[in-house]
């Protein structure tokens, strides 16, 4: 049996390797990776001598590429012009002799399904769809969900003859000059002409439709759901492999939204998503050169004139752009394993902070915010319990851990479970933002939180805005019936205090007490306060 024959693709920019795809590295012997940033002159002495144009591609005669143990490989290549002016370079082996027609058919198609393996270039398919009057070609990745079920299920043989009957019924589905290439194990990519957006919805819909009726195995049936991303383009001069690279990054999208629907490439959502990777590529690597901080803001009790506490708040020394807030790098991580790192870095350098003030004679608690996913790994109270056991001279509850009450009310089992664990060791738990999640009274009375902080929209008006005070007051009433502290968010001036004050509230936080400041500053800043509050002390405070 012959061997599939290797296709590589190579994305240069001013003579430098951008992209390389996984043929590309097996074909030249690299390692996957290894090629990106080379000088395509490492791999290709004769590559200049064929002219691209500004729009388009071009066939070129044979070249001869370098292979990483100082080899050859004579390959039949085209470049193709990107919008970006850059050039996609494929290429594959020269076939010779009598087997060539042979060897040539089983490198452009799939052995399984007998379909095509790519999309043809664009210039074919102009033809080919006949891509004029204002026609959009539009290139689909389709990518079944959870097609290892299937293998699981029926096995590999079963599996296969599921992927034969999903390929016959996609051409059935298509117009007979429609291309479908199957580019992967179960992914399949598209090629037809459409006269509009919504023309091409109606397609993928329909595709989608044939592809939910039951695949039968024997005596057993087999059901498919698929996701579908989609790139279109009115003028057909970009190069099919990358619309191919835009359509399979917005099936991305269709999975993260759940799978079984169609998503189309936006640019704009593109670019955003490849700045918040390389930002995380950013974080990682400060995570390792020590880049992030804690800033801490105090929080105290304004009727006693005393300190109760400090939230850390995470900070980060970015090399070019200065000190950056959370808001500015935590929502690109929001749902990646980074936020669970970050998250466990903060909760042992609060720790660390506060057995240091200790040895210095500051003794005070540090709250940590945590966020959904972090909550959820199974070895956080584990976790938990080896930060813990660093520091044994630290007293119980000196370390306090705040979770969004959002979070508490998606997942009011585990975040139950949650608060109990971290309650057997000694960190109490604390609500934050509460006002904003419309948690059910049955729900709180039923949490084992100590603490609920009220989100500072509520606080904001408290001086003058009589429904702010109503629903202020209501909060402080609900915590005194269960017994739980209550703590206001946003405190921003010395007559917010005193209008929480008169409403029953006496703990509180905000750029009214204290900016969030350096770890140093703060026992310094704790001496100050209680020598001199900002609302006095009331006559029965010790």
């Amino acid at each position: 049996m012959l061997a599939r024959t290797l296709s590589g693709h190579l994305t240069i920019c001013e003579g430098q390797i951008l992209w390389a795809d996984e043929d590309a590295h097996q074909l030249l012997g690299y390692p996957v990776g290894a090629l990106i940033d080379l000088p395509f002159s490492d791999v290709c002495t004769n590559a200049s001598g064929i002219p691209v144009p500004a729009r388009g591609g071009v066939d070129g005669p044979d070249l001869l590429l370098k292979t990483h143990d100082g080899g050859t490989v004579r390959v039949d290549a085209r470049a193709e012009r990107m919008d970006d002016f850059c050039v996609l370079w494929s290429f594959s082996p020269v076939a010779r002799g009598a087997r060539a027609g042979r060897i040539d058919f089983l490198a452009r198609h799939d052995a399984l399904t007998r379909l095509p393996n790519r999309i043809p270039a664009v210039e074919e398919l102009r033809e080919r769809l006949n891509l004029r009057d204002g026609r959009l070609l539009a290139v689909c990745y389709l990518d079944i969900d959870r097609f290892r079920d299937v293998n699981d299920r029926f096995g590999p043989m079963g599996g296969d003859t599921v992927l034969r009957e999903v390929a016959r019924r996609l051409k059935a589905g298509l117009p007979h000059e429609a291309v479908v290439a199957r580019v992967g194990g179960d992914e399949f990519a598209l090629a037809v002409s459409v006269g509009s957006r919504q023309q091409c919805e109606n397609l993928v819909a329909q595709l989608l439709a044939r592809l939910a009726h039951p695949f039968r195995l024997k005596d057993d049936t087999a059901r498919l759901r698929a996701s579908v991303g989609v790139a279109l383009m009115a003028d057909a001069e970009q190069p099919t492999e990358v619309m191919l690279q835009h359509a399979q990054h917005a099936v991305f999208f269709a999975k993260r939204a759940g799978g079984s629907q169609l998503h189309f490439f936006d640019a704009s959502q593109a670019l955003e998503e490849q700045e918040s990777l390389e930002l995380r590529r950013a974080m990682a690597e400060g995570m390792a050169r020590g880049e992030f901080w804690l800033a801490y803001q105090p929080k105290v009790d304004m009727r006693c004139g005393r300190v109760i506490g400090a939230e850390a708040l995470i900070r980060w020394r970015h090399p070019a752009y200065g000190q950056l807030q959370p808001g500015d790098f935590i929502p690109h991580i929001e749902n990646h394993e980074l936020v669970e790192q970050l998250g466990d870095w903060a909760i042992g350098e609060a720790l660390r902070q506060a057995a240091a003030w200790q040895a210095a004679g500051t003794g005070t608690s540090v709250s940590v915010n945590i966020n959904p996913r972090q909550m959820q790994r199974s070895d956080f109270i584990e976790r938990l319990g080896e930060h813990l056991a660093r520091y044994p001279d630290l007293p119980a509850g000196t370390l306090e851990l705040e979770i969004l009450e959002t979070s508490a009310i998606k997942d009011f089992a585990t975040v139950t479970r949650f608060i109990e664990a971290c309650k057997s060791f000694g960190v109490p738990v604390a609500m934050d933002d509460f006002g904003t999640g419309y948690s059910s009274l049955t729900y709180l009375r039923r949490l084992p939180v100590a603490a609920l902080k009220l989100d500072q929209s509520f606080v904001n008006g408290v001086i003058d805005n009589a429904e702010d005070q109503a629903i202020v007051k209501g909060i402080l009433l609900l915590a005194q019936g269960l017994g739980l502290k209550a703590i206001a968010e946003g405190v921003e001036s010395v007559a917010h205090g005193g209008a929480l004050m008169a409403l029953g509230c006496t703990l509180g936080q905000g750029y009214g007490i204290a900016r969030p400041m350096e770890p140093d500053a703060l026992p310094g800043w704790i001496a100050d306060y209680e020598r001199a509050p900002l609302w006095g002390r009331a006559g029965d405070c010790s």
